[in-house]
């Protein structure tokens, strides 16, 4: 059974607990290097719960229409639900996120 399938029959409903732990388990290995370049802020068992959240994201707003696989419109996704928990969990002091991208922006052409 291919992603998109698996996603297809878990947006029907069917079963989706189930689906949900298939398409996780076998995308795992993707999943763990999404999310290698944030390992070093938080354990990566807390990485991975935010990474399968992200993955919910994911089959709730993909569309089969598009000429996308899943697995690439899903990067997005848990990426970004990774980068929202550090933001929320990762330092003493909460900055908000639209700050915290603008000193990335900021940042990024010094480090070269």
């Amino acid at each position: 059974m291919t992603n998109e399938q698996i996603v297809c029959e878990i947006r029907n409903g069917y079963s989706v607990t189930d689906y949900m732990q298939l398409l996780y388990e076998s995308n795992l290995p993707l999943i763990k290097k999404f999310i290698k370049p944030f390992a070093a802020y938080e354990p990566m068992e807390d990485l991975l719960q935010e990474a399968y959240f992200g993955l919910w994201e994911a089959v709730q707003h993909y569309e089969t229409s598009e000429n996308v696989r899943f697995m690439t419109y899903a990067e997005y996704w848990v990426k970004q639900s990774v980068q929202r928990y550090l933001e929320k969990c990762g330092s003493t002091v909460r900055i908000p996120s639209h700050t915290r991208q603008r000193i990335r922006r900021y940042k990024k052409p010094y480090r070269s």
